[in-house]
């Protein structure tokens, strides 16, 4: 065993200091590589999954507003003026409106004030 660690040494880590620093070097680099490696992979597995999850709650949310707006088509449709007659609305007598002429200036139109 001891001697299969030698000649590994030997190999990989050679005896001149300049050698020596250099192999030191690139192995930093080849570890910090590695490391970066493994985390932009990690960031986009966790925002593709996030991506996902988003768009399923995206889905159930328009699915209940969709009910609700079926819901509230359905309710309008039984509504009538008797309706409005109870809740204390009555039909609008003499409506002001805004209109513009120019694109400057703005006028008030009345239908009887």
């Amino acid at each position: 065993m001891k001697n299969a660690v030698a000649k590994f040494e030997a190999v990989a880590l050679p005896t001149e200091p300049r050698a020596k620093q250099i192999v030191m070097i690139g192995l930093a680099v080849l570890a910090v590589s590695v490391s970066m490696y493994v985390y932009f992979v990690g960031k986009i597995v966790f925002d593709v999954v996030g991506r996902r999850a988003a768009e399923s709650s995206i889905k159930k949310e328009i699915s209940a507003v969709s009910s609700l707006e079926s819901a509230y088509l359905k309710e309008m449709q039984n509504l009538d003026l008797a309706d409005a007659g109870r809740l204390g609305l009555t039909e609008a007598k003499g409506a002001l409106y805004a209109s513009r002429t120019p694109a400057t200036t703005a006028s008030l139109v009345g239908t009887g004030l």
